[in-house]
């Protein structure tokens, strides 16, 4: 998507790590207006600061609202239809959605109910967010980042409610959407790294900013250089052409 046509973007999760840190921050430091989703009353609000504050950099008189801040449970289909809503009255489009909403395992799951709430918010709650991006979108298109976990592709120790729950993008119809891209791990559990902020970021608007990237996946290993995933032969063993897009049928190696 040219950077021009990128103008109003909106944000689960966005009240602090991913979302506040880097995605919402870099988005208003070219000028689009977001609307932030959270749970976090005082974060979701500082971000929103945050944001006006990059609009002041850049624009002599910033567009109002430069960002708002909606409460919501994405998990209650209701309060995120009534945000996407929201978010149309007060921008008129839905260029950018990004679902980065999520949350972790605490607990075993054989030890506690706690893996139903992390199926809610980090499976449910984002393929409902999806599917309501894709309805924003229908008439102009738009983009719509999807993050996901790579530990998911295989064995996770101690998460795998969690692990499970970001993978299910392996399997997924691109429609409106412009590409996927992986998520940073939520605690260093296992020993197993952590991928550097910069790193998603740049990712992410190397998809945004190149429309022929629609429906791809870029993996962010710890250790090694940035890929697009599936290589190409491995993408030709496992896909096949969908009148719409890709379908995925079979996990990646």
């Amino acid at each position: 998507m040219a950077k021009a046509a990128c103008q109003a973007a909106f944000i689960t999760g966005a009240a602090g790590g991913i979302g506040m840190g880097a995605l919402a921050v870099a988005l208003a430091s070219r000028g689009v207006q977001v609307t932030i989703l959270d749970l976090k009353v005082a974060q979701g609000e500082e971000t929103v600061r945050l944001v006006e504050e990059q609009h002041e950099k850049i624009f002599y008189k910033p567009r109002s609202p430069s960002a708002i801040f909606i409460r919501c449970n994405v998990t209650k289909s209701d309060e995120l239809a009534a945000a996407f809503s929201r978010h149309q009255e007060m921008f008129g489009r839905l260029d950018v959605c990004i679902n980065n909403a999520g949350i972790g395992e605490g607990k075993p799951f054989f030890n506690s109910e706690d893996w139903r709430r992390v199926i809610d918010f980090n499976l449910v709650a984002l393929i409902d967010g999806t599917a309501k991006a894709i309805q924003a979108m229908k008439e102009k298109g738009g983009f719509i980042l999807i993050l996901g976990y790579g530990a998911s592709l295989g064995p996770v120790p101690y998460m795998p409610v969690y692990a499970a729950t970001k993978g299910w993008w392996v399997v997924r119809v691109c429609y409106t959407v412009r590409g996927n891209t992986a998520h940073l791990m939520d605690s260093p559990r296992d020993n197993l790294g952590f991928v550097k902020m910069e790193r998603v970021l740049a990712a992410a608007f190397y998809l945004l900013d190149d429309e022929s990237m629609s429906g791809e996946c870029i993996r962010i290993p710890v250790n090694k250089p940035t890929q697009i995933w599936p290589y190409v032969e491995t993408k030709a063993k496992y896909t096949t052409l969908f009148k719409g897009g890709t379908v995925f049928t079979g996990a990646f190696e």
